[in-house]
């Protein structure tokens, strides 16, 4: 039986539930307890919360989706097109990007995945001015540059890498470090590709050092002395992982899946529970070694400031590319290419696709069936082939529509469950995908909840309905587009 699209439940998530509740107690509290740490609260910040609340949800607008067939239909609600907050729109990002890395930048050559992170004294300077983010990328390139030159013995050659910037570790704390995909070796001047020898892992984080620490000192930012200790260090804290071996010149598939980590969200849902009575978010994450514990709690506003730190700002860069994945090499290879033509022997043409145009991106429905196997435009009545039917903006009209089809929640400003009594038979606590009541045995409050996903229970009643369920006409509501 072919998967069938079901549309998420935005309000039962987790982090939708935590801000709902607490994001006007982060908000009274940010100047008092988070300002010191965090520096002003960011409007990016505060902008991605109140569009999360919003995203996926009918009550701010939808889609009618509709077979012309069989008549039957379903609602398709907007959606908040952010990054780093909304997990869902986040991922539609990742997915794209990662595309679009592994098959229109990345050639079939041997590449490396390259985690060059910073030690604990250093990040302070990253937190608060998010503008010295840059000089990572700056030191990135110019060490893995020089690194890979040395490792050839071509002092002349141009590397292949593309690099994205993470601000978050473990459990949301503050962790800026650079992921790198770099093609292991470089090119040189006739176009010739030079593989790199293995090993010289120790070399890269030493010269990252050094880098990153006369970048810091030419910005004013630490001085010379507290550079020359930094160097004295006999454990620096400047780590770089290389992982075990090079991905394979053929292995498109992991290419792939190595773009999509480097472009992941800061949070998972699957890790996170949302305790109700208690106010309090419990996030599993890999065991600590400085807790010794696989999960944290935190309180709603914590939460939620925990992940303020690590929205990037409006048209902030979080991936560069270098070298001969850049923008700039990729279309003059492109430039030269038609210029010599098909016909001219002596030169081989390779053909360099250009960044897509937004017509030729990924849609939503393409989107749809890699991620889930589920075409959201086939009718799951007749099999037709489903299409827009109109678009529902105005307040009034959405109220009516989901009003008479049993789907009116209210636009944002609901109250929250109800928990029941308390007793004192034993702790318990509310799952958040199905509302399901769960009691802890004595002394495991700390475990929490379960956080594997759950599969999606059919709701035939709420998602899918004919035509002839409804009584509302077009002209009532609102003019089909």
């Amino acid at each position: 039986m072919a998967a069938r699209y079901r549309a998420r439940r935005p309000r039962a998530s987790p982090l939708w539930q935590c801000l709902h509740a607490c994001l006007d107690d982060f908000h009274a509290a940010y100047p008092a307890k988070y300002a010191k740490n965090l520096g002003p609260l960011r409007p990016e910040a505060s902008g991605h919360f109140l569009s999360f609340l919003r995203c996926g949800d009918l009550a701010h607008g939808f889609t009618r989706i509709r077979c012309t067939d069989c008549a039957h239909e379903y609602l398709l609600p907007f959606t908040c097109k952010r990054r780093g907050v909304c997990p869902s729109c986040h991922q539609r990002r990742t997915v794209e990007s990662a595309q679009f890395i592994t098959t229109d930048v990345c050639q079939p050559l041997p590449h490396r995945h390259l985690v060059i992170t910073v030690p604990k004294a250093l990040r302070w300077i990253f937190r608060r001015e998010r503008q010295h983010l840059r000089l990572l990328f700056d030191a990135v390139r110019e060490t893995l540059l020089h690194w890979m030159q040395e490792r050839t013995g071509r002092p002349t050659g141009e590397v292949a890498a593309v690099a994205a910037l993470h601000t978050f570790g473990a459990y949301l704390v503050s962790h800026p470090h650079v992921h790198v995909l770099a093609a292991s070796g470089v090119f040189d001047e006739t176009g010739a590709f030079h593989l790199a020898a293995s090993g010289g892992k120790v070399e890269l984080a030493e010269l990252f050092r050094h880098v990153i620490l006369r970048r810091l000192v030419d910005e004013r930012i630490i001085e010379s002395w507290q550079a020359h200790r930094f160097l004295s260090w006999r454990h620096s804290g400047f780590h770089v992982d290389a992982g075990e071996a090079p991905l394979a010149a053929d292995d498109a598939p992991g290419r792939q899946r190595l773009a999509e980590y480097l472009l992941r969200a800061p949070l998972s849902l699957e890790k996170m529970s949302w305790n109700a009575t208690t106010r309090t978010v419990l996030y599993r994450s890999a065991r600590s070694w400085h807790t010794k514990r696989n999960s944290e709690i935190f309180s709603g506003p914590d939460f939620i400031a925990a992940l303020s730190e690590h929205i990037p700002d409006k048209y902030a860069q979080t991936i560069r590319y270098y070298g001969r994945y850049s923008n700039k090499s990729r279309g003059q290879r492109a430039r030269a290419a038609a210029r010599r033509g098909p016909n001219n022997p002596e030169q081989p043409v390779t053909i360099i696709p250009a960044a897509p145009t937004r017509a030729q991106r990924r849609t939503w429905r393409a989107l749809i069936i890699r991620v889930w196997g589920a075409d959201p435009l086939r009718c799951p009545c007749c099999g037709g082939l489903m299409h827009r039917a109109g678009v529902i903006r105005k307040p009034d009209a959405i109220r009516a529509w989901l009003t008479r089809l049993g789907l009116w929640e209210g636009a944002i400003a609901i109250p929250p469950a109800h928990a029941p009594p308390f007793t004192d038979k034993g702790l318990w606590g509310v799952d958040a995908w199905d509302g399901h009541i769960v009691e802890f045995e004595p002394g495991s409050e700390r475990e929490g909840l379960p956080t594997r996903r759950r599969s999606k229970s059919p709701r035939e009643r709420h998602l899918s309905y004919t035509w002839e369920d409804c009584d509302l006409q077009d002209q009532e509501i609102d003019q089909p587009v």
